[in-house]
């Protein structure tokens, strides 16, 4: 009988542990991996090339990163759509699968991603993770602050190991210059990582109309006119 050294052993797991994640992936699930199935913010790209990004159309002066497929691990400093930012996987307990998605096996996995810092001001900043299986923590932190999840698709796994596709969408206004630094992490193993993405803007304030010279001589006339109607009411 034939038994198999060390380094086969090895690299008989991997595989089997590739074709597990690949079996789970690609086995009932309801949408199309590596791309987004909701809209957010209004906008509708699918992110499958870097010419249907998310955001098309980015504010002056935000910064911006898309990951849809995820080959580094446990680091991928390079966003396959826009700007510049680093996705870590902080447990060690995944592995990147041939489909581009981290797949956490032994246990919950946790994330980081790093967004380079921009001017001083008020920002409206965002997260948005797809992932299929075991589901995303509700609670995300955005240089240590947190938030709760916004569900913007949900949809159910009917084959491999279940669970559900989801994508998630985390929103914080803060203060500060950057850099942004963002965690967050799966429930319990077998949550697969399929997109990612982060976006900073700067906050607009809404500032109040005033009435022009005009607005204000209709105005007077018209409590004028309601003054006279008063006086002569009969008594």
């Amino acid at each position: 009988m034939h038994i198999p050294s060390f380094k086969t052993s090895v690299r008989l797991r991997r595989a089997a542990l590739l074709g597990l994640g690949a079996l789970f992936l690609h086995t009932g699930a309801q949408a199309t991996a590596g791309q987004w199935d909701s809209a957010a913010l209004g906008q509708s790209g699918s992110g499958a090339s870097s010419a249907s990004p998310w955001l098309a159309n980015l504010a002056s002066g935000s910064a911006y990163a898309e990951w849809n497929v995820i080959l580094g691990y446990p680091v991928d400093n390079t966003p396959d759509i826009a700007g510049s930012g680093t996705l870590s996987e902080l447990t060690g307990g995944g592995f990147a699968t041939s489909g581009g998605n981290i797949y956490g096996l032994g246990g919950p996995t946790s994330f980081q991603v790093d967004l380079g810092g921009a001017n001083s001001g008020t920002w409206d900043v965002y997260l948005r993770v797809a992932t299929q299986g075991s589901v995303a923590l509700d609670a995300a932190t955005l240089n240590g602050v947190s938030a709760k999840r916004e569900v913007t698709y949900n949809g159910v796994i009917t084959g491999g190991f279940g669970g559900a596709e989801q994508e998630s969408l985390w929103k914080w206004t803060l203060s500060g210059s950057g850099p942004w630094t963002f965690n967050f992490g799966a429930t319990a193993a077998h949550m697969s990582l399929d997109q990612v993405a982060v976006y900073a803007v700067q906050a607009t304030s809404a500032t109040p109309a005033v009435p022009e010279p005009e607005s204000w001589a209709l105005m007077a006339a018209g409590l004028g006119a309601i003054a006279v109607l008063r006086r002569r009411r009969p008594v």
